[in-house]
């Protein structure tokens, strides 16, 4: 990423701007349209979500910048055998649409400690409580802020500091003013336009290299193998086809930051479709995320580090304006991610560690109060 600022233009900039200034907007109208009154809309948008915007906010909540770079870089330097790890998730996503989600929704929980609770004791409940905002915590909120932040301080040529607290502070705006509601409304925004530059970039960098049929044959013929031998260092075969299936169904079928949506579905036919939605959304990883790694591979071959290849496109391709655009869509799946990981790590604590066990009368406007200050108090440990 670096030099990245330096070839950035005003008018970047104020794109950056706009588009910030009316993402509040739109989530503090939206906010104010929906307020949360009780728990189950803060938490789960009172159940009413329809298939878009679960697919998108799920897709959303996996695709952050760091997840974006890391595969153009892999392009880069391997070709689409990364394609693997977005085509094998229709599985596992489609296992949560077909045997998990039924099971989720039939028994009307809020969390998945909550449902396996149920199954096999209070203890099971807030061993799993814990571990999930453990996990939250350090896998979803700490590292991501991290690593975008390390993203948003070389763009935009900010402290490491300045671009966490300004990630945090819009993430947590949309966490607390209207919860899970704001947050997919919002992403079906982001994440299309998301969709719509990736693809841009794509196509951009195709016509650069004079169409498909050179793309194919300029790259090395091992790009395009998705299956590697055995003996291959990074990817061999057997590794992928019986390892990714531990974390692939965890990971998609029972991490709360990917299924909270799934849970807030208006009903189990709309649930079932947004699933199913992100799983095709998953197979679009290879075209927006991957080949134009392998585009950067032929158009910048001398290119000292793979981990810039999205971004030596980004402003080696499109004009003044243009990335800004991209960079305003980089920070947008940020806080995608981070503010349904922030809503998740309030649900969770709110419904089985202070409801179950230190406030069980608690209901209505005190289980929204505590959600809200959990969020700033996760926000503040992350």
């Amino acid at each position: 990423m670096t030099g990245v600022y330096e070839n950035l233009l005003p008018l970047d900039f104020i794109v950056v701007a706009v588009y910030l200034v009316l993402l509040i907007l739109l989530g503090y109208w939206f906010s104010h349209m929906h307020r949360s009154k009780s728990s189950e809309q803060l938490f789960l948008a009172g159940r009413s979500l329809k298939w878009p915007s679960i697919g998108l906010t799920m897709w959303g909540t996996n695709v952050g910048p760091s997840m974006l770079i890391a595969s153009a870089s892999i392009g880069y330097t391997s070709g689409i055998v990364a394609g693997n790890f977005g085509w094998y998730a229709f599985v596992f996503i489609f296992l949560l649409a077909v045997f998990f989600a039924p099971r989720y929704l039939g028994a009307g929980v809020q969390t998945l400690p909550e449902f396996m609770g149920r199954r096999f004791g209070d203890s099971t409940r807030t061993i799993l409580a814990w571990y999930s905002i453990v996990t939250i915590l350090v896998s979803w909120l700490a590292l991501t802020l991290y690593a975008g932040g390390i993203l948003v301080a070389q763009v935009l040529n900010l402290p490491l500091w300045v671009a966490v607290i300004l990630l945090l502070l819009i993430a947590v705006f949309f966490t607390i003013a209207g919860g899970l509601k704001v947050i997919a409304f919002t992403n079906v925004f982001q994440m299309g336009l998301l969709i719509l530059v990736s693809l841009a970039l794509t196509i951009v960098g195709i016509g650069k290299v004079g169409g498909i049929t050179a793309l194919f044959e300029a790259a090395p013929a091992h790009y395009w193998n998705l299956l590697r031998p055995m003996d291959d260092p990074d990817y061999p075969w057997l590794a992928i086809l019986l390892g990714y299936p531990v974390m692939g169904i965890w990971f998609w079928c029972t991490d709360q930051s990917m299924v909270q949506s799934v849970l807030g579905a208006k009903n189990l036919k709309q649930g079932q479709l947004g699933a199913h939605f992100t799983g095709w959304l998953k197979i679009l990883d290879v075209a927006l995320f991957i080949i134009p790694g392998i585009l950067c591979f032929l158009l910048f071959p001398d290119l000292g580090d793979p981990d810039a290849a999205y971004m030596t496109m980004v402003t080696g391709l499109f004009p003044a304006g243009m990335t800004g655009l991209v960079i305003s869509v980089l920070i947008a799946a940020l806080i995608s991610t981070i503010d349904s990981a922030l809503n998740s790590l309030s649900t969770v604590f709110t419904i089985d560690i202070y409801k179950k066990q230190m406030n069980p009368l608690a209901q209505g406007k005190e289980l929204v109060l505590v959600g809200r200050l959990i969020t700033l108090v996760g926000a503040a440990l992350a």
